[in-house]
């Protein structure tokens, strides 16, 4: 589960006996089929979805096998950015052994490595020799990713023009160049010195994924102009952009201090953010949801916020109906308002069940929302789809569901 619905539930076991639901009334989340769900796509470059796909009430958990080992996923969006950046490592693993890539690495002064047919044999062995071989020699360059929210490129990358090669091949492989999944983030490291140091030329050696190029952002509404922001800027001059457009849109500066700071997004991510955001029109007290996205600890909650953002926005595009943005008393997710004086909760959930804890959670939000003088509708928007069960608990407490409503 989510560590935000995690703590969500934690704080929403408010609810006395009598709002808590009785055990007939709750329901097991229920266990999917890779295959059923994925099609083709259950297996591809690089990995092999286990069969059995849990859910947490909230989300699908998959496990993927690769040759680095299990990689868990939380949610169907993060299984499709997965499955784009181990596409992009396969392309790169075939570029790694082309001749222009061998002769950029000697000219480079590093020596030229079979890495693919390695990976799989020997994986765990590889992946330590990959650290403390090709990549220490450049751990001074690579370290600027450990430092998100401050300037993301060390002064070296910069200097080397290593920083703005990485941005080059990430946005031509179509995937994030702040990535923190270590095969991708080893290939960019390796691949963005041996363009910079070495003169390997981008266009002319590199192994294409078709349709990739320029689709590092899965930006709703406007994927384009922030695609070419993270190509074209440094992580530095993002970050003073986006710190001058919250600022801007009236966020106060302590709340865009520790959202920027905040290591568990990626630049790409406050750029999306941001620009989702500033798309969405006069929307008041946006202090209230980003005061609780500066404070997640996980990168899979970065993601979720990240997403729920781009998410508002691109329903705020097509209804107009957010007013602002509401913390609900014992609530830590806060909700949009709308016009009639209701209450709108969009969420990038893909398998919603009714479980102990949304029963709860779900409760008190009903109940604490009606004390905070909310009288209009309320209405809950989800990326996926809900069990019967809750479908029928969500209408008794007066919500108005909205499945799969970004398809």
């Amino acid at each position: 589960m989510h560590t935000l619905f995690k703590a969500a539930g934690l704080a929403l076991l408010i609810a006395t006996t009598a709002m808590g639901a009785h055990a007939a009334d709750v329901e097991n989340p229920p266990i999917f089929k890779a295959s059923t769900l994925l099609g083709n796509k259950v297996q591809g470059p690089g990995y092999k979805v286990k069969q059995a796909v849990p859910s947490d009430g909230y989300v699908r958990v998959y496990t993927l096998q690769t040759p680095w080992g299990p990689v868990i996923v939380h949610g169907d969006h993060r299984l499709q950015t997965r499955f784009k950046e181990l596409a992009a490592v396969d392309a790169m693993e075939q570029t790694s052994n082309s001749k222009e890539f061998g002769d950029a690495l000697v000219k480079a002064g590093l020596k030229p490595v079979q890495f693919a047919g390695k990976l799989v044999t020997d994986p765990v062995d590889t992946v330590k020799n990959t650290v403390s071989g090709v990549g220490n020699l450049f751990n001074s360059i690579g370290s600027g990713i450990r430092n998100r929210g401050k300037t993301q490129e060390s002064a070296v990358q910069s200097i080397t023009g290593a920083a703005k090669q990485r941005r080059l091949i990430a946005y031509n492989y179509g995937v994030d160049p702040y990535s923190d999944f270590p095969p991708l983030k080893q290939k960019l490291d390796q691949m963005s010195n041996a363009a910079a140091a070495g003169g390997l030329v981008v266009t002319g050696a590199f192994i294409a994924i078709p349709g990739a190029a320029g689709t590092v952002i899965s930006n709703v509404s406007t994927a384009g102009t922030l695609n070419d922001m993270v190509r074209d800027y440094s992580a530095a001059q993002l970050l003073d952009m986006n710190r001058k457009a919250l600022l801007k849109m009236g966020v106060s500066p302590g709340i865009v201090d520790q959202l920027l700071a905040n290591a568990n997004y990626t630049p790409t991510d406050m750029t999306a953010m941001t620009g989702a955001l500033g798309g969405m029109g006069r929307i008041k007290n946006l202090d209230a949801l980003l005061g609780l996205a500066a404070q997640v600890n996980t990168r899979d909650d970065a993601g979720f916020m990240r997403w729920r953002v781009e998410l508002m926005a691109s329903y705020q595009k097509r209804m107009k109906s957010m007013t602002g943005f509401v913390a609900i008393n014992g609530v830590p997710m806060p909700m949009a308002t709308t016009r009639d004086n209701g209450l709108l909760g969009i969420f990038p959930l893909d398998a919603l069940s009714w479980t102990a804890t949304t029963s709860r959670a779900i409760t008190s939000i009903t109940e604490a929302a009606r004390a905070q003088g909310i009288t209009g509708s309320m209405d809950l928007v989800i990326t996926g789809t809900a069990t019967p069960l809750a479908q029928k608990q969500l209408a008794k407490l007066g919500w108005s569901l909205q499945q799969e409503a970004f398809q």
